[in-house]
């Protein structure tokens, strides 16, 4: 049976990784309606309650100009609501940022992407501009888009949509109608939001809210990066601004007890030629990445206290890798456990065959535990999975938990391959490959999003991987159609217990998440 599980696999994913492109195209629709019972394949669970929300570009070309990166493109927030009786509620609406509704009223591309999106009349505009301020001594700002279009989750009374580089944007979780700029009550320092948070739970009756922002300028050596931790009702708890030396990117960050933890990458080169270089449109963002041996590969525990006699970790890892997302990690005493996804080699941010936003096909992510010891600063490397891999998911409330060990990659489990991926793999960071489970789509999935059964009550209740999978899932082959699948996190080699079909296409998704609320 593996062998013809192999033969198909392979035979599909060539078929697959050539028209995946398919899954971008268009505008995705506006839609606020029941899923009909006949769009329903196999039943849904009755003890998933709950509401599944989940954020990505709904277009890659706007007003005749065509995206650089999938990444510049406008977000669109979709939900499906599970209320406990079977049936399921969905809706789907773009964030109405500022600057997506200048465009609209324009009814013309106005604002560069980060990612390199850049019309040439802008090109030519910005150059000279730049070409102006280098001749007095001061470069000029730009207006970069706001998509809106990485994260997004519940918190308080609201959605929050996040991109890593901007504001973000509060949405009403009953219509998903954007509500305007969110900026926790005047407390984002930095003026900006992350797109990846961590929910405290560590005291089960008080969660709290984790959230990264990062800012640097290519004149300075150090970067400056704010996380903050917000109570239930949205109030600030503890806001900290640790000035990291050497840092030059920030995606997400991983909590411990008594640390935050980041990694700092050498594959990001922040100085002031390549920002006049990206200023003047020669080069996106994007294309500062790449390897740099004088640059080092680091995991940098920052002291959640933040007091001043309090010192920050680096430990260098056995490896350089450049990474975007943590999965589980545990402490004990001064032995900590990690586990993120890492991508080495040749690694860029090329849009691979106008699909993955990576070039996974030469640099493809392999999932890898990392132990350590604080007070010695030993380290110790193990790859936990052969799948090429991204995307790592796991139990949102028992982040940082000692003991916490399953994660859910979106997967290529074939051999030399990195692309497509068609695969959702369960990882176990204490057994390793001996723990995996696979299950092999006939088509393309996403990031496979974790709903416990207990809820809330999750963090002490059940075990850990007592709970649902959720992913977005399209077949190039019926480029008009996308489905959404339930999985069983217990036996996920078992496949979908649900399949809801919605009639029509949605773009593929960048994160999602799950809370037991239902609007």
């Amino acid at each position: 049976m593996r062998n013809l599980l192999l033969k198909r696999s392979l035979s599909i994913g060539d078929h697959f990784l050539k028209s995946a492109y398919k899954g971008w195209d268009g505008v995705a629709p506006e839609k606020c309606f029941q899923i009909p019972t006949d769009n329903i394949e196999g039943e849904v669970p009755r003890d998933l309650r709950g509401t599944y929300i989940r954020n990505g570009p709904g277009l890659v070309q706007k007003y005749g100009q065509e995206f650089a990166h999938a990444i510049d493109g406008d977000g669109i927030v979709c939900s499906l609501g599970f209320p406990g009786d079977g049936s399921i509620k969905f809706q789907s609406r773009f964030v109405e940022t500022d600057k997506r509704l200048d465009e609209e009223q324009a009814q013309k591309y106005l604002y560069r992407g980060q990612m390199g999106t850049i019309s040439e009349d802008q090109r030519k505009q910005d150059a000279e501009k730049v070409k102006q301020g280098m001749a007095t001594g001061k470069l000029p700002k730009f207006k970069f888009r706001n998509p809106s279009n990485t994260n997004v989750w519940h918190w308080n009374d609201r959605l929050i949509s996040a991109y890593e580089t901007s504001i973000p944007y509060g949405l009403n979780p009953e219509n998903l109608e954007t509500l305007g700029k969110e900026t926790f009550n005047g407390t984002l320092a930095l003026g900006r939001l992350g797109a990846h948070f961590r929910v405290d739970t560590f005291d089960p009756k008080n969660h709290r809210l984790v959230t990264g922002a990062f800012s640097r300028s290519p004149l300075k050596s150090f970067a400056k990066l704010e996380i903050n931790e917000y109570n239930s009702d949205a109030s600030l708890h503890r806001g900290n601004i640790f000035e990291v030396e050497g840092l030059t990117y920030f995606h997400d960050l991983a909590i411990l007890d008594d640390y935050y933890v980041i990694h700092n990458s050498p594959y990001v080169v922040m100085d002031f030629r390549e920002a006049v270089r990206i200023l003047a449109g020669d080069r996106g963002p994007q294309d500062m990445m790449s390897y740099n041996s004088h640059l080092p590969s680091e995991f940098i525990f920052l002291p959640r206290s933040g007091g001043p006699e309090d010192k920050e970790t680096r430990i260098t890892t056995p490896f350089p890798f450049h990474m975007y997302h943590f999965g589980t990690c545990s402490r004990q005493g001064e032995n900590v456990t990690l586990t993120a996804t890492a991508l080495t080699g040749q690694f860029d941010m090329s849009w691979e065959y106008r699909y993955w936003l990576s070039n996974m096909c030469k640099a493809p992510g392999r999932f890898n535990r990392f132990d350590v010891n604080l007070k010695t600063g030993a380290i110790t490397a193990d790859e936990l999975d052969p799948a090429s891999n991204e995307f790592p998911t796991s139990h949102p409330f028992r982040h940082g938990h000692p003991g916490t060990r399953f994660n859910y990659l979106m997967g290529c489990d074939e051999p030399g391959r990195g692309l497509p991926f068609l695969d959702i793999v369960k990882v176990d960071a204490e057994q390793g490959p001996p723990g995996r489970q696979v299950w092999r789509a006939d088509g393309l999935i996403s990031e496979a999003v974790f709903a416990p059964r207990a809820g809330y009550s999750s963090v002490t209740e059940g075990d850990e991987d007592d709970g649902w999978l959720l992913t977005q899932f399209y077949n190039p082959d019926k480029p008009d159609q996308s489905e959404f699948l339930i999985l069983d996190a217990r036996d996920v080699a078992a496949g979908p217990v649900c399949r809801i079909k919605l009639g029509f296409k949605m773009h593929y998704p960048f994160h999602g998440t799950f809370t037991p609320t239902v609007f």
